[in-house]
């Protein structure tokens, strides 16, 4: 495999990160997942100015709008089409003489930036939503859910408490309402309604994948959803970048709606690669 480093691609085994690099240290680190499909990148608007939206926020000092030039030379060097992207921009490391865990940096930092590429399914492959059971765990992460931050500790040990619950996730809830799993946004349906969290009613993050599922179906309602409207749902749906569409089909133990993807979940998923084909012959032909 070849890797992304500072500027550089070279083999995985060449690769040489400092221990004291604050992302090791500190976690202290933004990230992205970009999916290629028959090597043009979904979205990459979308993931460009979320990246370039956390980098402000946390006064990372790098310009995101290369992110998919290095993306495409990334895939070429790995002689890759269908693919997850990751990319990785830490904040640096420190200076010679300089303090190596001081919450904040004495002096700028030169971004470490770091990514790679590995085989992914086709897009022509999703023609069923996927099945998983899933656990609800409290939120108690931290609240600034809209950062995409490489400090995963909090959903980590959401997924270890899922799993130990017999789910094959976690579905976040704090106060009430609904949040987020641990790597994906959620869509219930219940009533006859598509329901989403809004971002603000619970911090949760801005998923590519969800905002491309609102543009191509707009009756999906967004606004904070509780709890219980989740443990009525008919269906319980999950979207991400790694995930795609898929289906909860049983929520702590209980069976949900019908116990199989729902008619939602299918249209949600003919809706999502029919937008990434669109997208993909659209760029064809310019």
């Amino acid at each position: 495999m070849n890797i992304h480093l500072n500027g550089s691609v070279i083999p995985a085994s060449e690769a040489r990160i400092s221990p004291f690099d604050r992302a090791y240290l500190l976690g202290d680190a933004l990230y992205e997942g970009i999916r290629a499909y028959r090597g043009h990148l979904r979205a990459m608007h979308r993931h460009v100015e979320r990246l370039q939206h956390s980098l402000d926020i946390a006064q990372v000092d790098w310009d995101a709008s290369c992110l998919e030039s290095l993306t495409h030379d990334l895939l070429r060097a790995n002689g890759l089409r269908d693919a997850f992207v990751y990319w990785q921009i830490s904040r640096g490391v420190p200076g010679p003489g300089d303090p190596v865990r001081t919450r904040v940096p004495v002096r700028p930092m030169t971004p470490t930036v770091f990514g790679y590429a590995i085989p992914a399914e086709p897009i022509e492959s999703y023609v069923a939503p996927a099945a998983i059971a899933a656990s609800t765990v409290e939120d108690i992460r931290w609240l600034r859910g809209r950062l995409k931050s490489i400090s995963l500790m909090g959903n980590v040990l959401g997924a270890m408490e899922a799993l130990d619950a017999g789910g094959a996730d976690a579905i976040f809830c704090r106060d009430g309402l609904l949040a987020e799993a641990t790597a994906s946004n959620v869509i219930i349906v219940r009533k006859g309604e598509v329901l989403t969290p809004d971002l603000d009613s619970v911090s949760i993050l801005a998923g590519v994948t969800r905002s491309i599922i609102l543009d191509a179906m707009p009756e999906i309602i967004v606004r904070p959803v509780t709890v219980d409207e989740l443990r009525e749902a008919d269906e319980v749906i999950l979207c991400g970048t790694t995930s795609v569409v898929t289906s909860v089909v049983a929520l702590d133990d209980e069976r949900v709606g019908t116990g199989r993807p729902g008619l939602v979940a299918e249209r949600m998923l003919r809706a999502y690669v029919g937008a990434v084909t669109s997208d993909i012959e659209a760029k064809g032909a310019a």
